[in-house]
């Protein structure tokens, strides 16, 4: 099996240039979530302050915040398993076959958590691994986890 991120949620860097956003002290895509984050509770002038933010959210199940940010991932020599299927019928997931073991998945970063959670399978760990590198606060509890590791 083969996984590649083929592309993530970006800011346009001249539209964003004087966003709050910037303000974030993680990457774009997590500072993103933040902002987000942040509008929710009222607090974004707060924006920055608390490395910990996105990480507190998602231990206290507020995984909201972070479906801004979505990843599109190709997958290949993988057929049409119970992974698939399960990861197919997760909400807001959409995906394109490409041939018998060959697939494009564009999911969000709640997707990705959960598709994790549910399947324990190489396919998850692949995503996890791949997404934890755009938005490692978003998967820090999954990316301690020794499965993930492996």
């Amino acid at each position: 099996m083969k996984v590649t991120l083929l592309a993530h949620t970006e800011l346009d860097e001249v539209l964003a240039a004087d966003s709050p956003i910037r303000r974030g002290q993680g990457t774009l895509q997590e500072n993103l979530i933040e902002y987000a984050g942040r509008v929710c509770y009222r607090s974004e002038a707060r924006m920055g302050y608390q490395p910990e933010f996105i990480a507190l959210r998602v231990r206290e199940g507020h995984e909201d915040i972070i479906e801004h940010v979505r990843f599109v991932f190709e997958v290949e020599g993988v057929g049409l398993n119970d992974d698939v299927l399960l990861l197919a019928n997760q909400p807001t997931v959409e995906y394109t076959r490409l041939g018998p073991e060959r697939w494009v998945f564009s999911l969000n970063a709640r997707n990705v958590r959960d598709f994790w959670k549910r399947s324990r399978s190489a396919l998850g760990r692949e995503f996890v691994r791949l997404a934890g590198a755009v938005a490692p606060s978003v998967y820090a509890d999954l990316l301690e986890d020794a499965e993930v590791q492996a």
